[in-house]
């Protein structure tokens, strides 16, 4: 694998992977401040996403292998921006009530506030990962040569 063949979707797919596991690391963390305000399927979300970052480091290497063309990188990008979804969704599914807790009746709980913080910074990373998905999803992975 040489660098210097790699096209913009190369880049993309590592700024994905990297945003990723960001957002992996900054869920477990929003999971893991309180208690009380625990995931209760953070495994499952955890786990999803290490799956979907493998997915991203699998649509990165396979074209230096078979080419621009190749229907596996495809698919790996396609269920790799699912599991990231999944994962955004799945977080935030469960932050939903003290979201709206915090912004009624109790503004003053600077540990839901810390935990908000967070999980919007993990869904930020998330779906900017999403946007490289897509974005390198429409160019090429792999420099052609003469």
């Amino acid at each position: 694998m040489n660098i210097k063949n790699q096209g913009p979707a190369f880049y993309c797919n590592v700024l994905a992977a990297i945003l990723g596991i960001a957002g992996v690391i900054l869920t477990i963390v929003s999971s893991t401040m309180t208690v009380d305000n625990a995931l209760p399927n953070i495994t499952v979300l955890a786990v999803a996403g290490i799956i979907g970052v493998i997915l991203v480091a699998v649509a990165a290497y396979l074209p230096n292998r078979r080419g621009n063309s190749d229907l596996i990188s495809a698919a790996a990008v396609l269920g790799a921006i699912a599991l990231y979804m999944y994962t955004l969704g799945g977080a935030a599914i469960q932050r939903v009530m003290l979201i709206a807790g915090l912004f009624s009746y109790n503004a003053n709980n600077t540990a839901g506030w810390n935990i908000f913080y967070v999980s919007v910074a993990a869904w930020v990373c998330l779906l900017v990962g999403i946007v490289f998905l897509i974005i390198g999803s429409f160019t090429k992975s792999v420099k052609e040569t003469a």
